[in-house]
C-alpha cells in the first residue's frame, strides 16, 4: 500500500493529528505579514523533507498530510506580500491552468483518491511558485527568496545527518548499499542535496557576514559528502551542472579555492568514513535498467492511449502502467505522457523549452541586472538541471519537493524577465536596491539582440 496512503486512513482514524497543523496555521498568522514570506520558505524545505522521512513517525505523518497547506500558507505570503508586484505573462500562467486541467485524466484511476490529492498538491505548488515570481521586483526580492531557501536547507540538511550520526549502520538499504536517511528514497534525498549545494556555494562565496563563509564552506562540503553517500547518479549529474556556474567563478579566486580543496580532502573522507557501507562503485557503472523501462512505455502503453493518456481510461493505476510495464516511468515527461498524452505532455514540455529559453536571454543580459551576476548564472544552472533531470524521473512535476516548487518560481520569473528586456526594459525588469555593489549601466549600444525586434518576419516569442 502506498505510503499517502496509510496516511490518509491513519488522519481519518486519528483525527488529532491535524491538531498539530492547525496551531501551526495560527502561528503563522502571528508572523508580520512582510515577514510572512520570508518565514514560510525557510520551514518549507525541512518539512518536506520531513514529510519524505517515514521513520520519523507522527511528525513525518503529520508533514506528509500539510504538505498542501504548506503550499497555500507560501501563496497566500506572496499574495499578501506588501509592495509592488510584477506582471506575470500569460505563458506562465499556463503553469497553473494546465495543472487544473489536468485533474480531468484521473477521474477513473484506481487510486482516485490519492491521485486527487497529489494533483490538488500540484495545483497549490503551482499557484504558489506564480505568486512569488510576481513578488521579485528588486534584487532585494530576489535576494530574499534565495536567503530562505537557503537557511530552510540550512536546516533541513541536520535532519539526513542526524540520521548518520545517530544510526549510521541501519541507514542504508539492505543489498545495494544506498543511503536512505529515515527510509527516505536516495534519489528523492539527492534533491535536497542538489537544492542545497550550489545555495550553499553563493553564500560562502558572498555572504554579507564574511565569518559565517567558511561555515557555508563546510556545510557544503559536507553536504556533497551525503550526496555521494546515497550512491544516486543523477543527483551527483544534478549537483555537477549546477556547480558549473561557481566552479568558474572560484577558478579565479586561488585563495578561496585552495581553501574549498582544504575543506574537502578533510571534510569529504570524514563523511564516507561514516558511511562504510556506501556502494560507491556504483558511479562508475552506466548500467541502469530505464532503458528497458522507457522501451517498455514506448512499445506498449503509449501506442494504447496517445492523445489523452489515462482520461476514459478503465482500472489503470495512476501511478503507473501495472499490466503493460509493472513500474513507474522513471521519467518526467513519459509520466505526463502517461497521465495525460501528448495533451498534457508537449504543453509542458514547451513550456519547459520556452522558460528555460528565456532564462538564458536574461543570463545573456546579466551584467546590466543589479547585483553579482554569479546568481543569474546559478539560478539558470538550476533550471537547466532540473529538465535534465526530469529525464530520470519525476521530481520536477511531482508536489512533494521543495526542488519543483523552486522550478515553478524560476520558470515563470525567468518568462517575466524577458518579457520585460525583450521590450527594452532591461533597468525595470529588475529594480536594483543594492547600496554597495555596481554593475553596468544600461545604455541601449551593446543589445545587438534588440535590433530585429521591429522585423515582423522575426517572432521573438518563439
Amino acid at each position: 500500500m502506498d505510503k499517502t496512503t496509510i496516511y490518509l486512513e491513519l488522519v481519518m482514524s486519528e483525527p488529532l493529528l491535524l491538531a498539530p497543523i492547525l496551531i501551526l496555521a495560527f502561528c503563522y498568522f502571528i508572523i508580520p505579514v512582510e515577514k510572512r514570506l520570508f518565514v514560510s520558505l525557510v520551514v518549507l524545505v525541512p518539512w518536506l523533507t520531513i514529510a519524505r522521512s517515514p521513520d520519523l513517525g507522527v511528525i513525518s505523518q503529520v508533514a506528509k498530510l500539510s504538505s498542501g497547506v504548506a503550499y497555500i500558507l507560501v501563496a497566500f505570503s506572496a499574495l499578501t506580500h506588501p509592495g509592488q508586484k510584477r506582471s506575470i505573462p500569460f505563458a506562465g500562467w499556463l503553469f497553473v491552468i494546465i495543472a487544473c486541467w489536468a485533474m480531468v485524466y484521473i477521474v477513473s484511476v484506481q487510486e482516485f483518491l490519492l491521485a486527487f490529492v497529489l494533483r490538488s498538491q500540484w495545483i497549490c505548488v503551482t499557484i504558489a511558485g506564480v505568486l512569488t515570481a510576481r513578488t521579485v521586483v528588486s534584487h532585494s526580492d530576489l535576494m530574499r527568496i534565495i536567503n530562505a531557501l537557503t537557511l530552510g536547507c540550512f536546516v533541513a540538511i541536520a535532519i539526513p545527518a542526524s540520521n548518520l550520526i545517530l544510526y549510521p549502520e541501519d541507514a542504508f538499504l539492505k543489498g545495494s548499499g544506498r543511503w536512505e536517511p529515515y527510509n527516505s528514497n536516495a534519489n528523492q534525498t539527492g534533491m535536497l542535496f542538489a537544492l542545497a549545494t550550489p545555495l550553499f556555494a553563493y553564500a560562502a562565496m558572498t555572504y554579507k557576514r564574511v565569518s559565517w563563509r567558511p561555515i557555508f564552506m563546510w556545510i557544503l562540503v559536507l553536504t556533497i559528502g551525503m550526496a555521494l553517500l546515497t550512491a544516486s547518479r543523477q543527483t551527483m549529474l544534478a549537483i555537477a551542472m549546477v556547480m558549473i556556474p561557481v566552479l568558474f567563478k572560484i577558478s579565479k579566486r586561488p585563495i578561496m579555492l585552495l581553501f574549498g580543496i582544504v575543506v574537502a580532502v578533510i571534510a569529504i573522507p570524514f563523511v564516507l568514513s561514516m558511511g562504510e557501507q556506501a556502494n560507491l562503485e556504483r558511479f562508475a557503472s552506466l548500467e541502469t535498467g530505464r532503458l528497458e523501462i522507457w522501451s517498455a512505455y514506448w512499445r506498449d502503453v503509449f501506442p494504447n492511449r496517445p492523445i489523452f493518456g489515462l482520461l476514459g481510461s478503465r482500472d489503470q493505476s495512476y501511478f503507473k502502467a501495472v499490466s503493460e510495464v509493472g513500474m513507474h516511468a522513471h521519467n518526467a515527461w513519459f509520466d505526463l505522457m502517461y497521465v495525460g498524452g501528448i495533451t498534457l505532455m508537449i504543453p509542458m514540455l514547451c513550456l519547459a523549452v520556452y522558460s528555460t529559453f528565456c532564462g538564458y536571454k536574461m543570463w545573456k543580459m546579466k551584467r546590466y541586472l543589479p547585483g553579482d551576476s554569479l546568481v543569474y548564472s546559478i539560478l539558470l544552472a538550476l533550471l537547466v538541471a532540473m529538465y535534465i533531470q526530469g529525464l530520470f524521473n519525476q521530481v520536477v512535476y511531482w508536489p512533494t519537493y521543495t526542488w519543483s516548487y523552486l522550478h515553478v518560481v524560476l520558470a515563470c520569473w525567468f518568462i517575466a524577465m524577458w518579457h520585460d528586456i525583450r521590450e527594452g526594459n532591461v533597468e525595470g525588469s529588475l529594480y536594483d536596491d543594492t547600496e554597495t555593489e555596481e554593475y553596468y549601466e544600461y545604455d541601449g549600444s551593446h543589445l545587438e539582440d534588440f535590433q530585429d525586434y521591429e522585423d515582423p518576419a522575426v517572432d521573438v516569442t518563439a
